[in-house]
């Protein structure tokens, strides 16, 4: 009998990042120590229906062509019934909601297999921006001045007079529970307010403005259970210097122009305030596995954006890049990742 881990690497999804964490499991797969690990590819196709796959899926596949999949199957619950033995444990690289959000989290809890990442709270904190930033808000954490409305039920000219007085022109709209800034705009004046509060609507039914800040984009992923008091462990950080208005969808996976500077250009004493920064709010939102926290640093005070959760694996993704500066080869980064993930189940 194999004494290998059986991962199963669950990713696709039903969210608008659904190619990216296509790409995330792909890398995961391609970068897994195979002689350790057993792994299986879980996709979750855009119509919500479960398949295993031997290997990365050739395609995305259409609802259609669900039913025809030999290996399919209709749920986690599932899984061991497909399989000669049951999975020791889940790679998360599901990216936004039904994935990001708690919900998976709370499944696998259910049936019992340990997975990488944050727990249901942490998961679906985090998920959420206007309450992590009103829970950061507590602890005294610095961010841009924001509101947040539900976009189903607003009136713009109240809107727009809350924007002149509180948050100012430039602003950024972006969907509440929306990530690899799909939905997200930057609103010079009120002649682009009304667009933009449409194009995040798409996305999301709580909408954020937010201040603008222009500074140097920072971001810095943080290792470790935070549940079980574990002693933190901050990567090296990475300055984002994107070609685009910001570090947009096109930014982050397409153009051949943005520069992502790892480890960051600074000095040491501001490199540790980021990394004692992302390590702090980590802790305090209760995350576990792995984190990514973004900032934007300017005139020598750093601002809270968001963090992740799950952060992106694809060949472009940061905290690869941010452990391999770090002296971790891929492969070392997803085994302590499954490490973490298997010891915050025992």
């Amino acid at each position: 009998m194999s004494s290998k881990i059986r991962a199963a690497i669950i990713c696709g999804g039903m969210s608008n990042e659904r190619e990216v964490s296509l790409k995330s499991g792909k890398q995961v797969l391609e970068n897994l120590d195979h002689e350790k690990y057993e792994p299986l590819m879980v996709e979750i196709t855009g119509s919500g229906q479960w398949l295993l796959h031997d290997s990365e899926p050739k395609k995305a596949l259409t609802p259609q062509e669900d039913a025809g999949q030999q290996l399919a199957i209709r749920s986690p619950f599932e899984v061991d019934g497909n399989l000669d033995k049951p999975f020791d444990v889940a790679f998360l690289a599901l990216h936004g909601k039904f994935g990001e959000d708690g919900g998976m989290q709370a499944l696998l809890e259910l049936i019992g297999i340990p997975y990488t990442g944050s727990g249901v709270l942490a998961s679906a904190l985090c998920m959420d921006k206007v309450k992590t930033q009103n829970m950061l808000a507590s602890f005294e954490i610095l961010m841009p001045s924001f509101l947040s409305l539900n976009s189903q039920n607003y009136s713009f000219e109240n809107v727009s007079q809350k924007v002149d007085s509180q948050i100012k022109y430039p602003c950024v709209v972006k969907p509440n529970e929306s990530g690899s800034s799909v939905g997200i705009s930057i609103v010079k004046s009120k002649d682009e307010l009304k667009s933009a509060l449409e194009k995040a609507s798409k996305e999301d039914s709580t909408l954020i403005i937010q201040q603008f800040i222009k500074g140097r984009e920072l971001t810095c992923g943080v290792m470790g259970n935070s549940s079980q008091n574990d002693e933190l462990q901050a990567l090296p950080p990475v300055e984002i210097i994107s070609a685009n208005e910001f570090f947009d969808y096109d930014a982050k996976y397409s153009s051949q122009q943005t520069q992502e500077i790892c480890p960051v250009q600074l000095e040491a004493s501001m490199t540790k305030k980021i990394q004692d920064l992302s390590t702090k709010i980590h802790a305090v939102l209760g995350c576990d596995g792995l984190s990514r926290t973004d900032f934007i640093l300017k005139d020598g005070e750093l601002y809270f954006l968001e963090i992740n959760t799950i952060p992106g694996m694809t060949e472009q993704s940061l905290c690869p890049k941010e452990a391999a500066a770090a002296g971790m080869s891929y492969a070392e980064f997803l085994d302590k990742l499954i490490e973490l993930a298997l010891k915050k189940t025992r």
